[in-house]
């Protein structure tokens, strides 16, 4: 293959993976709530300010529905609490990367087996206290507006079980604390000794991966424009 045939190769791939990223980043943008969850709103006296959320509205409404099926019966701490749990699992790789896919988790596929049970108890998931589901709403706005000073109650913790119940994996972990009407737990062993402490929000966190991606993106665009140069260069170079 001459000098001037593998040039323009070059070319048609950079092309072509240049379409395929846009193709592949309209399909992820475009991508739909879960089917399965309930289609709720925000009570209409409630003003939100969407560009200070560090997600998305569903994913701010998938966490406010968690907070009023799990906790709503908590004190203020209590659901802050468990809400923290929702929000430290999307953030560890072992689970979901978002708030509605952590909620609506469930890693056998078997009915009544979700890892937050009312997500698949069989009964509807649509609240019907208008009070209630407000405040849930304000929680979950609360714990997911642009620099926020919610700190982690629990400690980095990923479970959590009313303290009526005895779960016989609490065994297996770290107690963290007790809030509420629940305990919570992080790991044991080396993993939880050699975890670096988390941010102290989740929208601190979320705003660091939304930096990282832009500067990979940016000197993604600084080597694709380098090539492109010298790709001219090659061209000037056969004419």
């Amino acid at each position: 293959m001459t000098q001037a045939e593998t040039f323009i190769c070059r070319l048609l791939s950079l092309a072509l993976a240049a379409c395929v990223g846009l193709a592949l980043t309209a399909a992820v943008d475009a991508r739909p709530a879960r089917a399965d969850m309930v289609r709720v709103s925000v009570p209409p006296d409630l003003r939100i300010d969407w560009t200070n959320m560090v997600v998305s509205r569903q994913e701010v409404l998938c966490l406010a529905l968690n907070d009023y099926w799990e906790a709503r019966g908590e004190s203020t701490r209590g659901r802050v609490a468990v809400a923290q749990v929702v929000l430290n699992r999307a953030r560890d790789p072992r689970f979901p990367s978002g708030i509605c896919d952590v909620v609506s988790q469930n890693p056998s596929g078997k009915p009544r087996t979700c890892q937050f049970s009312w997500y698949c108890d069989g009964r509807s998931d649509r609240p019907t206290n208008a009070t209630a589901w407000r405040s849930s709403v304000l929680l979950a706005k609360s714990l997911l507006t642009r620099n926020n000073a919610i700190s982690d109650l629990t400690h980095g913790a990923l479970w959590y079980h009313n303290r009526t119940v005895d779960p016989g994996w609490a065994g297996r972990l770290a107690f963290a604390t007790r809030v509420g009407d629940h305990y919570f737990y992080r790991e044991i062993g080396p993993r939880l000794e050699q975890a670096s402490q988390p941010p102290q929000t989740f929208a601190d966190w979320t705003e660091a991966q939304i930096q990282a991606e832009s500067q990979a993106e940016s000197q993604s665009r600084t080597g694709l424009q380098t090539t492109t140069q010298e790709d001219g260069q090659v061209a000037r170079t056969l004419r």
